[in-house]
């Protein structure tokens, strides 16, 4: 590869032919649940509109029952040739004795390469996977089918918990099904923590995983598929060709996104580290905390309290330094391990009787269940006294890590209503809201749906409200009702007048449906028929198989934005890892900018206020999603009042 070369892990399938005969029959919902029944694996059956093709997995098969032969135009059916094209792939690594799945709720499909072997760390194995999809690309003047593979190293447990636990490693909160171990993210840190196999399953895990030997897999697969395009053309299609081409290419741009300026007290700003820009600067919302006093409470356990008291006072010596908060008052609560000392205490305060309140707490603290957690039910009490919270963990107490205080501090800033800075806003558009809209499952099932907006801040943007919404049953109409609010405190607020325009950015966590988004967006727009308002839904997401690969082991400059078509961009958000961020523009939106939109993405991740450094992700998806889980495990709490976060809503209570 030349200097430099970005490379993305997929390749362009260039089609010799431009039609082919199919097997296809009217859609009926019995029939086509008599056609998917288990029994009948000779055909995959797609249903497309009002019609279902019968697509054969294997060679020379009869015309099945009820089908009749038609012809299609690929560039009127191009899901229909991707399917086609994933069962010529399924065929051809099956001919080699891969056995290949579908993945669930997912375009992927996925085989064991059993060539490489399993790496054992103890009772954990990691399962070297191959992950393939096909996905056509509609372009203006064609449309791109792109093969994308990806190389994956699964974890599993091949040890059965019995054994694990005879050594010695207390396996007793370990999910399992059928007495074998559930291979979740919480396990795994769980069991490496407890046979102290960390460091090891790390250095394995970044030595077999690497990106040259994923990228050299990719390369040499594709090269297989290019060699073999006459078996690959299953199905009546020809393939002419397997491309495995860099970028930026003839059919994809490559482009650059700068980061956003950060501006700082009185629009000031300047270069360099954040933290010492605030602390030469100020911050922001300097003036909100100018001249008072803040309070906090802090719960110390005793047989911890040197180490706490420490970090503590470090803890407020950052808040002086960088924050600008010269007077704060701290009340000190040594406690015992009995946690209803705490709740007893806690008890007596009066409403917003503190700015906040800092809770040492122990990691085995935040992995007990839900509705016993102290780390919910501490937080849930002094949410009901409209009192935020900051828990510090003991075992980064006594490291006493600089970094950790200061994000720490940053996050006792935001959570006490200030902002420490806001970042550029290039667009000169005005009356504009940008709303992310997240959810979270909890532990029955139920999806809980929360909301962030940022707007615009005197030329730049910071972040708004945060509130939890709704259940999903609830979903369209509060977000109709959300919708309508937001626009009538935009115009008056901002005095816009008829025929003014106003702008609304929805970054969701799903595909838009008329039955929620579409449904709520235009019932306002009849609502408020006399003011133009434009709107764009985007589906901001890292749940796609595309990767992207600079000089096979660098790092993707952050920024780097790929447009695939005018709908849908990968944006790289930077960091070790090969997958960016997919952007999907829902083609019913009115207003259409898929990069201005990227960019925006790209700028509201500087806007977290959880880290000085900026995020993987935008805060219009962070923030919602993390508001939204956690006020479904305070939910879990008996008793606790979801009313009392509305003593809390101005605050980022949840970051």
């Amino acid at each position: 590869m030349s200097y430099q070369q970005l490379q993305p892990n997929f390749a362009e399938v260039e089609l010799g032919n431009n039609k082919i005969e199919v097997f296809k029959a009217e859609y009926s919902k019995d029939f086509f649940d008599e056609c998917i029944k288990d029994n009948n694996r000779d055909f995959y059956f797609h249903r497309e509109g009002d019609s279902v093709y019968a697509l054969p997995e294997k060679d020379a098969l009869p015309r099945p029952l009820g089908f009749e032969i038609s012809t299609i135009e690929f560039n009127t059916f191009p899901y229909l040739i991707s399917k086609i094209l994933s069962i010529a792939l399924k065929r051809i690594f099956e001919s080699h004795g891969r056995k290949v799945y579908k993945q669930k709720y997912s375009s992927t499909s996925i085989f064991t390469i059993d060539k490489e072997g399993t790496f054992k760390i103890g009772a954990l194995e990691l399962v070297p996977k191959c992950i393939f999809s096909v996905h056509p690309i509609s372009r203006s003047t064609k449309i791109i089918y792109l093969i994308t593979l990806s190389k994956e190293y699964k974890p599993n447990f091949h040890i059965d918990i019995g054994e694990i636990g005879r050594t010695g490693i207390d396996m007793r909160d370990i999910e399992t099904k059928a007495d074998r171990i559930i291979p979740s993210r919480s396990n795994i840190k769980k069991y490496l923590d407890r046979s102290r196999l960390q460091g090891k399953y790390d250095t394995e895990f970044e030595r077999i995983s690497s990106k040259s030997m994923e990228f050299e897999f990719i390369k040499n697969t594709f090269a297989y598929l290019n060699l073999n395009k006459v078996e690959l053309g299953f199905g009546g299609l020809t393939i002419e060709k397997v491309d495995f081409l860099s970028l930026p290419n003839m059919d994809f741009e490559a482009n650059q996104i700068k980061k956003p300026i950060h501006y700082y007290y009185n629009n000031h700003t300047t270069s360099g580290y954040i933290h010492s820009a605030i602390s030469q600067l100020k911050p922001l919302s300097f003036d909100i905390f100018c001249g008072r006093a803040i309070n906090l409470c802090v719960f110390i356990p005793n047989s911890e309290a040197k180490q706490c008291e420490r970090a503590v006072d470090d803890l407020c010596t950052n808040l002086r330094n960088i924050f600008h908060i010269p007077k704060i008052n701290l009340k000190k609560y040594y406690v015992d391990s009995d946690r209803r000392e705490h709740k007893t205490i806690i008890s007596k305060f009066g409403d917003k009787e503190f700015d906040l309140a800092i809770v040492f707490l122990y990691t085995r603290d935040k992995q007990q269940p839900k509705a016993k957690s102290a780390y919910n039910r501490l937080k849930a009490q002094l949410i009901s006294k409209k009192i935020p919270s900051q828990t510090f963990l003991v075992e980064n107490a006594r490291q006493n890590n600089q970094y950790t205080l200061r994000n720490l501090a940053l996050n006792i800033y935001a959570k006490m209503g200030g902002t420490p800075w806001s970042i550029e806003k290039e667009d000169a558009i005005e009356n504009e809201y940008v709303i992310g809209i997240g959810s979270t499952i909890d532990e029955s099932g139920v999806r809980n749906i929360g909301f962030a907006n940022v707007f615009d801040y005197q030329g730049s943007y910071i972040v708004g409200s945060c509130s939890p919404l709704c259940k999903i049953q609830d979903y369209r109409r509060h977000l109709k009702n959300y919708i309508s609010t937001l626009i009538q405190d935009i115009i008056v607020a901002k005095g816009i007048v008829k025929d003014e325009k106003i702008r609304l950015i929805f970054h969701i966590f799903k595909d838009a449906s008329r039955r929620y988004e579409l449904a709520a967006i235009n019932e306002c727009l009849e609502e408020y028929v006399d003011y133009q308002i434009e709107f764009a839904i985007v589906n901001v997401s890292y749940n796609h198989p595309f990767k992207l690969f600079k000089d096979i082991e660098q790092q993707v400059d952050r920024g780097t934005y790929i447009s695939l078509n005018e709908n849908l961009a990968l944006l790289s958000m930077g960091g070790k890892g090969r997958k960016p961020l997919q952007i999907r523009l829902d083609r019913r939106s009115t207003y259409i900018d898929l990069f201005e939109l990227s960019k925006q993405i790209l700028f509201f991740s500087h806007l977290s206020h959880r880290t000085f450094f900026p995020g993987n992700s935008p805060v219009t998806v962070v923030y919602p999603q993390r508001l939204a889980r956690l006020t479904s495990d305070l939910l879990s709490i008996p008793h606790w009042d979801i009313d009392s976060l509305q003593g809390m809503k101005d605050q980022l209570w949840f970051i």
